[in-house]
């Protein structure tokens, strides 16, 4: 099928619609958040020489964190250095599922995780990707920035404010479209087997608006979604403090222990780890649209149909 007649009605559904073995979504996201939730606390531990000076400058200082701010920078030293190492770890994770969802998508397959040939061409993906995305960022910040300082210079702070917004604007808008344009690359890269990056350009041609919206309404339910959930996490853990306030005011000191109390702690962990899972089901979901462009497109990509897919 040729990359003008692709159908992506309905592509931000386009989950609902897999074939294959039951039980995919749940698996997924539940092995996703568990490992997430493994490499949070991992994060945590990092961090915590952080955490503790900034609680000592809370709880005996009043929040004053001058006299701690030598502490602070060693601490925050040691704790940048070993985020390094989750960095590599993060692309390992990304690229394991990611694979495990395009292959749904593409192949009909069950939840499934490995490491093997699909893996590695998602990776080289994953850093162009990576890439671009500092390229865009660096893109973003001069088309926001140059504009309105020429407007502040010609017509006042106000000027400049109001045009480098509207710039700023124009520019994530053209960058949600390039995404959009770019966004089957790993499903072709799973699809033909072979790294696919810029094929999906041709793929997307008269369509990027197309994925566009289906990314967007995709990202406002779920936004929606997380914005309730957070507000019920907030909710419940100002709950579990109130008892230690007694009704009223408390001290830093009595909050941060009843914060470290399982009794806190406990039923936040769980509900974040709900939270997780409604964020790594999300990280499938989104894959939708692009998997369909892929999976319906044909020579425009740069490669004949898999005889699957004939």
């Amino acid at each position: 099928m040729a990359a003008d007649t692709l159908n992506l009605n309905g592509a931000a559904g386009h989950f609902l619609r897999t074939k294959g073995p039951g039980g995919f979504l749940l698996k997924f996201a539940l092995t996703y958040a568990a490992v997430a939730f493994v490499v949070q606390l991992i994060s945590l531990w990092l961090s915590a020489p952080v955490y503790e000076v900034y609680l000592r400058a809370f709880t005996e200082n009043d929040g004053d964190i001058t006299p701690y701010l030598d502490e602070i920078n060693a601490a925050s030293m040691r704790t940048n250095l070993g985020t390094l190492v989750l960095l590599p770890l993060g692309l390992l994770i990304w690229v394991v599922f990611e694979a495990a969802s395009q292959r749904r998508y593409l192949r009909d397959e069950g939840f499934r995780l490995a490491i093997g040939a699909d893996e590695g061409r998602l990776a080289v993906v994953g850093l162009i990707w990576f890439a671009l995305s500092i390229g865009g960022y660096i893109a973003l910040v001069i088309v926001a920035m140059v504009p309105g300082v020429i407007a502040g210079l010609a017509g006042g702070p106000a000027a400049g404010a109001v045009v480098g917004g509207i710039a700023l604007l124009a520019g994530l808008v053209a960058g949600l479209w390039f995404f959009a344009r770019l966004s089957p690359a790993g499903s072709l890269t799973i699809r033909d087997r072979q790294i696919r990056f810029f094929e999906a350009w041709s793929l997307t041609r008269g369509h990027g608006w197309s994925l566009a919206r289906s990314y967007l309404l995709l990202f406002a339910v779920f936004t929606v979604i997380l914005l309730i959930a957070y507000g019920v996490l907030g909710l419940i853990a100002f709950a579990l403090i109130l008892p230690a306030t007694q009704g009223g005011e408390a001290d830093a000191e009595t909050i941060i222990s009843a914060m470290s109390q399982p009794g806190f702690w406990a039923p936040v962990a769980v509900l974040t780890f709900l939270l997780m899972i409604l964020s790594s089901g999300f990280a499938h979901v989104v894959g939708g649209p692009a998997a369909l462009a892929a999976r319906q497109g044909g020579e425009a990509a740069g490669a004949a149909l898999p005889e699957t897919f004939s």
